[in-house]
């Protein structure tokens, strides 16, 4: 059996898949890991990635590494994202990969991020007209799906780390209001997207669904039953408004959720419900399955 292996290295977290394609030209999943290390915080004002956090990330890779090899994994395919593509010292980070362990990352544009979120969703959900929604810890990348096709996509420097930092008393309405205004002019510079369009939101990647174990009251609520669940924008307002309302050692303890997320949760899920107002949207729905996967659905459409 050829098994495969992606890591992608995140700006929240590090994640492994490891997987097999079948004669049917379908993927099965082995086995995946994940570690939360914020590599986006480890960035200075001026983009570089200091070194603390590039030796947690090359510890991580070596560990995940040595799971690949237990497996006897063929070839390991590794990317990085935003915090990674935005670090000024990004060449010297990757060859410390490459000559420590042999492995050669690949550094996706925003528009490959969004791509291979955008195959994802094609491939295993049944939407074909949407704006897909990829919140990770650096960036935020927004896509417009017209009859199943990629049409237009942006990246913005507004993960959940740099949301956090910039709105981080997210609990006043003031800074509510804030943040709103602060979404709102991003969006309308974007002359693709049509305010009020009335196009459901597909949201890709950890903070997605977080909401939705939040919204299952359960933080260990397994990730395949998330995949395609729908929420309406009044329940996502709701787990807004509540989380809003508790103390900072509440909030740690709020049902669904890890510790370490809710130390960056107010100031996304406060974006993702600006985002559902400005289009109208009637649903937020989950897709479980983002880059990693839509590497793999790349791999088996060239295969074809």
């Amino acid at each position: 059996m050829n098994r495969g292996a992606i890591i992608d290295i995140g700006s929240n977290s590090v994640r492994l898949i490891i997987y097999h394609i079948n004669e049917h030209s379908n993927f099965e999943v082995i086995d995946e890991a994940k570690e939360t290390i914020r590599l986006g915080s480890y960035l200075t004002k001026n983009n570089y990635l200091i070194d603390d956090g590039i030796e947690i990330a090359i510890n991580v890779l070596k560990r995940f590494k040595e799971i690949c090899q237990r497996y006897e994994v063929v070839e390991i395919y590794v990317v990085a994202t935003e915090a990674v593509r935005k670090a000024v010292n990004r060449s010297y980070i990757c060859n410390r990969i490459e000559s420590e362990l042999g492995l050669n990352v690949n550094i996706l544009s925003g528009k490959e991020e969004a791509r291979y979120g955008y195959l994802a969703v094609k491939n295993s959900m049944k939407e074909k007209d949407a704006v897909l929604l990829d919140l990770g810890g650096s960036s935020m990348e927004i896509t417009l799906m017209e009859k199943g096709e990629f049409k237009e996509t942006i990246s913005l420097p507004l993960g959940c780390i740099p949301l956090t930092k910039m709105f981080n008393n997210i609990e006043s309405d003031d800074e509510n209001i804030e943040l709103e205004k602060f979404i709102n002019n991003k969006l309308d510079e974007i002359s693709w997207l049509t305010k009020n369009n009335k196009l459901n939101v597909i949201g890709i990647g950890g903070i997605a669904k977080h909401i939705g174990r939040v919204a299952k009251g359960d933080k260990n609520y397994p990730k395949e039953s998330l995949h395609d669940y729908s929420m309406t924008r009044e329940e996502v307002s709701k787990i807004y408004s509540d989380f809003l309302k508790l103390s900072i050692n509440e909030r740690n303890n709020f049902k669904g959720l890890s510790k370490k997320r809710a130390e960056i949760f107010a100031a996304p899920l406060g974006a993702i419900l600006v985002i559902l107002r400005y289009f109208n949207s009637e649903k937020f729905i989950i897709s479980a399955l983002g880059l990693r996967e839509g590497i793999i659905y790349e791999e088996i459409i060239n295969k074809k």
